[in-house]
């Protein structure tokens, strides 16, 4: 394997419009969800899919220990209350360690990069006291949790933090899951500088693995010891920066994890890159997807790749059956005289003692499955660019760059068939705030993903479906992860408007 941090020749990840590497798909999700996109279907999600907690359970006024993590620094909870977690996020210039070679000035949360790890409880009331000691405005978005949407972070109702000023984000999670956080403000810049983060919402009786490990995947755009200069060549704007150092939790040679023989851990993954859509495989240890956008899956499934696009996540359950090296392996396309191949970078290693013991067994908790009623609201989303004299190109969805109004409204508890049509080139992760959806499968990488979505990659030139119930009413962004595409104008909203006698999502009753 090469090393992750020299000054790699990276090809444009995007620029494989057939949408990048290959992955094996996982298993093809209910049969409800019919093939034919162009028929009409009983199969949309019920969104709430968290873990099935028993409230009856006596005495649990003591809280179960929280997983120790292995990864970035958590956040420390300032509230005593323990169903308050309570924490202190500063955002402001810091030199942030690449390697031990490189130092760049860049932005960070609480002077780390990636910022701490927020941890939380399903069922908790999370409150972080945000300041700005930046000299630009910012927010902080919460990606895929289904909170208010005054809480979301959308400088569409949310007036940016200005500069010295501070606010209080104010939430309590429906689901457990892994989920970040990052700017939405500048967003290309700012992240790619270090503003981004890892949130966690635990089950309340977390399942107990040996460890759970953190692993937040990025790229970064170097000349020298500097961040490369923004929107600066076409290319970046038409498939998204895509970096030349490759990044594991800020830094692109991290340290060798160790693990024994028989141990069984729950890795949390995240890809924060700017555009590049990661193709992951893990040699050296088995390990089965029991995780994604929207928690925990009612049917893990085995996999030899992930394809993983920006904004989204993964939980996997690795399993240490012999001893030995385990390497997490990123694929990536490179540019070799005039050929594209394929070349491996390992990300992350693991060294494994030997004990002579075998794996054991964890117990997943119960996950409800998801249920589905009839559409009852179509909707067609065109993706496509226009040359522009000043940026030289404009993202478009359907046919508006940043359009002001709406361009969906929904109301709360509709089933929504929506056709993601990309009629250029470039492949676009698209992102839904405020909802899950469920992905149509047709035998392509990108759409072979069960469980609960909040991203889904459209490849270059095609079609994908998803169907989304809109149970969360509010003000909701949707657009291209690809940073530079929505700063080029591949930004809209969708509004969902409140029924009487329908609330928004909440947290199932825990003891």
């Amino acid at each position: 394997m090469k090393p992750l941090y020299l000054p790699l020749l990276l090809l444009l990840a995007a620029c494989d419009d057939g949408g990048g590497a290959q992955a094996d798909p996982g298993p093809t999700a209910d049969a409800a969800i019919v093939a034919d996109a162009g028929v009409e279907e009983d199969a949309a999600p019920v969104v709430d899919a968290a873990p099935v907690v028993d409230a009856a359970e006596p005495d649990a006024a003591a809280p179960a220990p929280l997983p120790a993590l292995i990864g970035p620094a958590a956040a420390e909870d300032e509230d005593p209350d323990p169903k308050v977690v309570a924490v202190t996020l500063t955002a402001g210039r810091h030199a942030n360690t690449i390697s031990d070679r490189v130092e760049v000035d860049g932005y960070a949360y609480n002077g780390q990069s990636p910022g701490p790890v927020i941890q939380a409880r399903l069922g908790d009331e999370v409150v972080i006291r945000f300041r700005n000691d930046l000299d630009q405005p910012t927010t902080v978005h919460w990606h895929g949790l289904r909170i208010s949407d005054d809480m979301d972070g959308s400088p569409r109702i949310q007036a940016p933090v200005q500069p010295g000023e501070t606010f209080e984000y104010r939430f309590t999670p429906p689901e457990a899951g892994t989920y970040w956080y990052h700017p939405h403000v500048r967003a290309n810049e700012q992240v790619e500088l270090g503003l981004y983060g890892m949130l966690i919402v635990h089950e309340p009786e977390p399942p107990a693995f040996d460890a759970e490990r953190v692993l937040i995947l990025d790229d970064i755009l170097l000349q020298g010891d500097r961040v490369a200069a923004f929107m600066a060549t076409f290319p970046e704007r038409m498939h998204g920066r895509s970096g030349n150092t490759l990044l594991t939790n800020g830094v692109a040679v991290p340290p060798t994890g160790q693990a024994r023989e028989g141990q069984v851990e729950r890795w949390r993954l995240v890809n924060t890159a700017n555009a590049r859509t990661m193709s992951l495989s893990l040699e050296g240890a088995k390990f089965r997807v029991i995780g994604t956008d929207g928690g925990l899956l009612r049917d893990p499934y085995e996999t030899r790749r992930l394809l993983m696009a920006v904004g989204q996540r993964y939980d996997l359950e690795v399993t240490y059956d012999r001893p030995g090296t385990v390497e997490l392996v990123s694929h990536v396309l490179v540019l070799e005289g005039e050929d594209v191949v394929e070349r491996p970078f390992v990300v992350q290693t693991i060294d494994v003692a030997a004990t002579g013991e075998a794996p054991h067994t964890v117990t997943l908790p119960e996950v409800r499955p998801i249920q589905r009623g009839r559409t009852n609201e179509n909707a067609i989303l065109v993706f496509d660019a226009v040359q522009d004299p000043v940026e030289g190109v404009m993202w478009r969805i359907n046919g508006q760059s940043h359009p002001h109004d709406p361009i969906f409204t929904f109301q709360q508890g509709d089933y929504v068939r929506m056709i993601l049509d990309n009629r250029a080139g470039p492949e676009h992760p698209f992102h839904l705030h405020g909802q899950f959806f469920e992905i149509l499968p047709d035998g392509r990488p990108e759409t072979e993903q069960p469980g609960l979505k909040d991203t889904v990659l459209v490849p270059g030139l095609s079609r994908v479906t998803i169907f989304a119930r809109m149970d969360n009413p509010g003000q909701w962004m949707a657009h291209c992860h690809i940073l530079e595409h929505a700063e080029l104008g591949f930004m809209s909203e969708i509004v969902v408007e409140p029924v009487d006698g329908l609330s928004p999502p909440a947290p199932p009753a825990v003891p």
